[in-house]
C-alpha cells in the first residue's frame, strides 16, 4: 500500500470512535502454564467497606481499594456491610455488586476493547509507547507540554504550556499543519493562549513549535512515538457530532456520581476517547480543590506516562506511592513497576533497578508470575546497562 493511502486510511480510522474499532490483539502467554488477560476492562471509583480481590492466579483474596483496575477473570468479594461501584470501559456504564456476595468482573463489565487502527499489516495500538526505551527530554528544552499527544474539544479555547528553560527571556510560539503555517506570535512566559484568528479544522493534525530566544527548540526533542502513531506529539480537534456525543456521556456520568468517582470516570473516559488534555485538566483541578488520593495521583501518572513526558509522570506516582494503603499490595506493585519504568525512561538506571525490584517482590507473593518475569527481564536489561556504563 502506497505511504499517502495508508496515512490517508489512519486519519479516517482514528477519528472513529473508539468503541467502533476491531480488536485484533492477541498476547502470548509467558509460558503454558500462566495466560493473563493484559487489558483491564474496569476500575473500582467507589469502595466503602471491606471489599476484597483476588486475580486467577493468586492464592488468596487480597484488598481492594478505589483506582484498582479490574480484570474479566477477577473475583471480587463483599462483606455485609460494603459497597463497591466500578466504571466499565466497553460501555461506560456504572457496575454495583451486592452487598455479602462474590462476583467476576466479567459479570458486570463486557470486555473491553484495546484501542487500534485496522491497517493492511494488521491491527496497530493506538499506545505504542510504553517499555524501557529512554526518553531524552532535556532541561534546556522548550518541550511542549500541553496540547500533547491529545484529540481536543472543538469549541474550547486552546491554551498551549511548555517547559520554560532557564534563562530564557522570548519564546517564538508557532501552530502548523502538514501544509501549511496557521499562526506565529513572540511572548515571554511558557504559555500562550490561541488567538483562534484562523479557526482550526477538525480532522487535521496540527503541531506547536517553540523557539527560544537562546536557539533551543521543542523541535530539538526527538519524538518518542512510534512512526505509526498518527498524532505523535502533536493534536487534532474532534468533529462536532464526536464532541455531542463525549459531552452526553460525560453528562450521564456527572448526573450518577459524585466526588472522586466521578472524576475518575470522566477522566479514565476521556483518556480512552484520545482526549488526554481533557482528562488531565479534570484530575488537576480535582487536586487543586483540596483533594489529594492516591488513585487521582496514579491516573495522572498514567496518562502523562502516555503522552511521553515522564518527569511529571515520576512526581505523580510517587505522591500515589506515597498515599497508597500499606495493605494495597496489586496497587502498590502496579505503581512501583511504573515508577521502574518512568526512571528507565529518564536514563536513572539505578533508581529504575529499586523500583521494579520492589515490584517483583510483590507480584511474586500475589503469584503473577508473568508479569513478574517480564519486570525480571526488564531487571536484567539494566543491570547490564549499569555494567557498561
Amino acid at each position: 500500500m502506497k505511504i499517502k493511502t495508508f496515512l490517508a486510511l489512519l486519519v479516517i480510522l482514528v477519528f472513529t470512535p473508539v468503541n467502533n474499532l476491531k480488536n485484533n490483539i492477541r498476547f502470548a502467554p509467558a509460558n503454558a502454564i500462566t495466560k493473563v488477560n493484559l487489558s483491564p476492562v474496569g476500575r473500582i471509583i467507589e469502595a466503602d467497606g471491606k471489599v476484597f480481590l483476588k486475580r486467577h492466579n493468586w492464592s488468596e483474596y487480597y484488598p481492594a481499594f478505589v483506582g484498582t483496575e479490574l480484570y474479566a477473570s477477577d473475583k471480587i468479594q463483599l462483606t455485609s456491610q460494603a459497597n463497591l461501584i466500578a466504571i466499565c470501559y466497553a460501555n461506560w456504564k456504572t457496575w454495583s455488586l451486592p452487598k455479602n456476595s462474590i462476583s467476576k468482573t466479567m459479570d458486570g463489565c463486557l470486555k473491553a476493547k484495546s484501542q487500534c487502527v485496522e491497517t493492511p499489516d494488521g491491527c496497530v495500538p493506538l499506545d505504542t509507547t510504553r517499555g524501557l526505551n529512554q526518553v531524552v527530554i532535556a532541561d534546556n528544552i522548550p518541550y511542549l507540554i500541553s496540547p500533547r499527544h491529545t484529540l481536543l474539544l472543538p469549541d474550547k479555547p486552546l491554551m498551549l504550556h511548555w517547559n520554560p528553560v532557564v534563562g530564557v527571556t522570548r519564546y517564538t510560539v508557532i501552530i502548523k499543519s502538514p501544509s501549511e503555517y496557521i499562526w506565529e506570535t513572540e511572548v515571554s512566559e511558557n504559555k500562550v493562549l490561541y488567538s483562534g484568528k484562523i479557526p482550526l479544522k477538525t480532522g487535521v493534525r496540527y503541531t506547536a513549535i517553540i523557539h527560544a530566544n537562546t536557539e533551543v527548540s521543542s523541535l530539538d526533542e526527538k519524538s518518542p512515538f512510534s512512526k505509526q502513531d498518527y498524532l505523535g506529539i502533536g493534536f487534532a480537534l474532534i468533529s462536532q457530532y464526536q464532541q455531542q456525543e463525549i459531552l452526553a456521556k460525560s453528562k450521564e456520568l456527572t448526573q450518577k456520581l459524585d466526588d472522586e468517582a466521578r472524576v475518575l470516570s470522566i477522566a479514565k473516559f476521556y483518556q480512552k476517547q484520545g482526549l488526554n488534555m481533557e482528562a488531565i485538566a479534570i484530575l488537576e483541578s480535582f487536586i487543586e480543590s483540596g483533594n489529594y488520593t492516591p488513585a487521582i495521583y496514579q491516573v495522572l501518572g498514567e496518562i502523562y506516562q502516555h503522552i511521553q513526558l515522564p518527569r511529571i509522570a515520576k512526581n505523580y506516582y510517587l505522591k500515589s506511592a506515597k498515599l497508597t494503603a500499606v495493605d494495597n499490595i496489586a496497587g502498590t506493585a502496579k505503581i512501583e513497576a511504573a515508577l521502574g519504568e518512568v526512571y528507565a525512561t529518564l536514563g536513572s538506571h539505578e533508581e529504575a533497578i529499586h523500583w521494579l525490584t520492589l515490584a517483583f517482590n510483590r507480584y511474586e507473593k500475589l503469584g503473577e508470575f508473568q508479569r513478574g518475569n517480564e519486570l525480571k527481564l526488564s531487571l536484567e536489561k539494566l543491570k547490564q546497562q549499569l555494567v557498561e556504563e
